[in-house]
Protein backbone atom coordinates (compact mmCIF):
# COMPACT_ATOMS: atom_id res chain seq x y z
CA UNK A 1 0.00 0.00 0.00
CA UNK A 2 2.62 2.64 0.99
CA UNK A 3 4.67 1.49 -2.16
CA UNK A 4 1.98 2.21 -4.28
CA UNK A 5 1.46 5.47 -2.87
CA UNK A 6 5.19 6.29 -2.84
CA UNK A 7 5.30 5.39 -6.68
CA UNK A 8 2.01 7.79 -7.63
CA UNK A 9 3.77 10.40 -6.33
CA UNK A 10 6.92 10.35 -7.90
CA UNK A 11 5.31 9.81 -10.91
CA UNK A 12 3.72 12.57 -10.47
CA UNK A 13 6.93 14.65 -9.60
CA UNK A 14 8.81 13.45 -12.61
CA UNK A 15 6.14 14.38 -14.81
CA UNK A 16 6.36 17.88 -13.73
CA UNK A 17 9.87 18.59 -14.16
CA UNK A 18 11.10 18.97 -17.81
CA UNK A 19 13.67 16.98 -19.59
CA UNK A 20 16.05 20.14 -19.80
CA UNK A 21 16.56 20.17 -15.92
CA UNK A 22 17.24 15.62 -15.93
CA UNK A 23 19.40 16.50 -18.72
CA UNK A 24 21.47 19.31 -16.63
CA UNK A 25 21.15 17.49 -13.53
CA UNK A 26 23.02 14.73 -15.45
CA UNK A 27 25.26 16.68 -16.50
CA UNK A 28 26.23 17.79 -13.22
CA UNK A 29 26.44 14.68 -11.31
CA UNK A 30 28.73 12.93 -13.95
CA UNK A 31 30.83 16.20 -13.52
CA UNK A 32 31.06 15.80 -9.78
CA UNK A 33 31.63 12.01 -10.41
CA UNK A 34 34.43 12.38 -12.75
CA UNK A 35 36.31 14.70 -10.24
CA UNK A 36 36.02 12.60 -7.55
CA UNK A 37 37.20 9.58 -9.33
CA UNK A 38 40.13 11.14 -10.28
CA UNK A 39 40.99 12.67 -6.46
CA UNK A 40 40.22 8.75 -5.40
CA UNK A 41 42.01 7.36 -7.86
CA UNK A 42 45.24 7.49 -6.41
CA UNK A 43 43.59 5.58 -3.42
CA UNK A 44 41.74 2.95 -4.50
CA UNK A 45 42.40 2.20 -8.51
CA UNK A 46 38.98 0.32 -8.53
CA UNK A 47 36.81 3.01 -7.28
CA UNK A 48 38.47 6.01 -8.90
CA UNK A 49 38.04 4.27 -12.38
CA UNK A 50 34.64 3.60 -11.86
CA UNK A 51 33.73 6.73 -10.73
CA UNK A 52 35.40 8.35 -13.97
CA UNK A 53 33.25 5.50 -15.89
CA UNK A 54 30.67 6.36 -14.65
CA UNK A 55 30.83 10.29 -14.41
CA UNK A 56 32.19 10.32 -18.41
CA UNK A 57 28.89 8.08 -19.40
CA UNK A 58 26.42 10.81 -17.76
CA UNK A 59 28.47 13.61 -19.48
CA UNK A 60 28.58 11.85 -22.48
CA UNK A 61 24.93 10.70 -22.91
CA UNK A 62 23.43 14.12 -21.66
CA UNK A 63 25.92 16.04 -24.09
CA UNK A 64 24.00 13.60 -26.87
CA UNK A 65 20.89 14.41 -26.11
CA UNK A 66 21.27 18.05 -26.53
CA UNK A 67 22.21 17.46 -29.49
CA UNK A 68 19.54 15.35 -30.88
Amino acid sequence: MIDEIVELLLDVIVEFIPNSVWKILAFVVGAVATAAGVLVIDESLWTGGALITVGLFLLAGSVISWFR
